[in-house]
Order: C-alpha cells, then structure tokens, then sequence
C-alpha cells in the first residue's frame, strides 16, 4: 500500500498557515513525433553518384531509407548542402554526418542530428556495374510536431521535385558577412518538366544532356555555417569553349539558366561579395552514356 504524502507547516505561535502548501504540477516532457517527409527515387547508374537536398528541417533527428532491386551496391551518405560534390565527400573535403557504405541487409538506413536554418544534401553511388532504380524515404523525429505557418499549405520542394522540405524557407536570414558560397544545380528539366536529380561522374563532373533546361543557383553562408544576408547581387562566371549553352533571361541573379545544345564541356561559378563559390565542372553527353 502506498500512502499518500501531506505536507504541512506551523508558526512559532502554533498557528496553522491554512492548509497543506500547494504543490505546483510539473510540465510533462514533450512527447517525440515522427513525421513522414515523403521520398523521391531515380536510377543511378554504375561509377556515378545522384543527390537530393533537405531543406531547412526542423531540430530533430533525420533518417532516410534506401532501398533498390539490385545487389549490394549503394552507398548512402549525408552532408550539410555546403559540400560541392560527391567527389569531396569520397576525398574528406566534406564531413559526413553519416554514412551507411558497408555491406548490409537492404534497406540502408542512416539518421543524423539536424540544426536550423540548414540544408542537408544525401549523396547515394552507385559502386557496381548495373543501374539501380534508388528509392529514398524521408522522415524526422522531433520533440513535438513540426510548426507550419497559420493557414499555409504543406511546404512544397525548392531544390527540385522530389526534394523532402520540412519547413518554410526561413523569413528572417542570419547576420553576415558572407562567408562561403555553394554553386550547384537546381533543377534539370529533360522537356515537358519532368526533372531529374543532379548526377555526377567518378571524376566529380556533374552531367547533362543535349535539349535539357538547367537552372543554377547559388547559396551563401556566413561563418557559423548558416545561410544569411548579403550585400550585392551575386554575378556568374561562364566558361564555355564549346559554344554549347544557350542563356536564358532570369528573374533573380540567382539563377543562371541554360538549354544545353549539344555534346561538351563547359566550367563556371559564382560569387557574392567578393566570395567566390566551388568551380562547377560540367560535361554535356548523349542521354544513355
């Protein structure tokens, strides 16, 4: 039998204080919420590698899934939306947040701690000989549900479709100065908006085709990793000996938009207040090579 605990208190004149002292009820803990982000699937073909982002999720745990048909040869790795390319992340240039790249019962999975006000990238290469059709499941833990805006919708994909996005794109950027750059490619349109992931070779080249709509962009960070303000528009550097991209008009400096005429190579990149930005290296081969 368990009884019952009184607390009580007296005065020096043997007075009673009125009662049994109120004991205030503690808060409980926030319960832990898992929230499904949808998915997104590609095929990624052997010696190369695809990507997709994260973008801006709440403080909670991440987890991603993989899984595919094939054998055991995905790898599935994850990095702040900072790292250029897969090919820094298999030289140490970017640190991993996790990885799942050992041999293992499908499918992969990895989680990692998320912070706000981030954009995480998920790297999946494929190391055998066979394309595999990848299909990435997104989902995140946090103490409580995610916050959406009153009367807002559910967030919708900035990066490209497909691109899990737990939150708005925040109102208010961090303080500045500007202190890395990130050039990447948003979207590549292959003709009448059907998108595909950005896709890059063994020797860190992101690949295009001939006819297909490629948008650019660029991202700035200031010291503490965080996307924030600037001062002056950001300005694209163009290389393109091959005479193979075909500028389109943008409505934000941001953007760098091109149609893609035909087979080459052609490097460019950005910069925002006097920081440059990663070199993109980009060849334009056949669709099927």
């Amino acid at each position: 039998m368990i009884g019952a605990l009184v607390l009580s208190s007296t005065n020096c004149g043997g007075k009673s204080s009125g009662g049994p002292t109120p004991v205030a009820t503690p808060t409980p803990p926030p319960q832990s919420i898992h929230t499904d982000l949808g998915g997104t699937n590609f095929n990624v073909r052997p010696g190369r590698s695809n990507s997709t982002n994260v973008d801006f999720p709440p403080v909670g745990m991440l987890d991603v899934a993989a899984d595919w048909p094939g054998d055991d040869n995905i790898q599935v790795y994850a990095t702040d939306q900072s790292c250029p390319g897969f090919d820094a992340v298999t030289s140490g240039g970017c640190a991993v947040l996790a990885r799942a790249d050992a041999p293992g019962p499908k499918p992969k999975r990895i989680t990692f701690p998320t912070q706000t006000g981030k954009i995480y990238t998920i790297w999946v290469a494929n190391a055998g000989t066979t394309t595999e059709p990848v299909n990435l499941a997104f989902g995140i833990t946090t103490a409580g549900p995610i916050p959406q805006p009153s009367g807002a919708p559910t967030p919708a994909p900035s990066s490209g479709p497909g691109t899990p996005r737990a939150s708005p794109t925040p109102s208010d950027l961090a303080a500045g100065p500007v202190a890395q750059v990130k050039a990447y490619i948003k979207t590549i349109d292959t003709g009448g908006f059907n998108y595909r992931p950005g896709e890059q070779d063994a020797d860190g080249n992101w690949i295009v085709h001939p006819g297909e709509f490629v948008v650019f962009d660029m991202t700035q960070r200031n010291g503490a990793g965080l996307i924030c303000s600037w001062n002056n528009d950001p300005a694209w550097t163009l290389d393109d000996p091959d005479e193979l991209l075909r500028v389109k008009e943008t409505s934000s400096p941001f953007f760098l938009r091109v149609i893609v005429e035909h087979k080459g190579h052609f490097e460019m990149f950005g910069e925002i207040d006097g920081v440059r930005s990663n070199l993109l290296r980009v060849t334009s081969v056949a669709n099927g090579n």
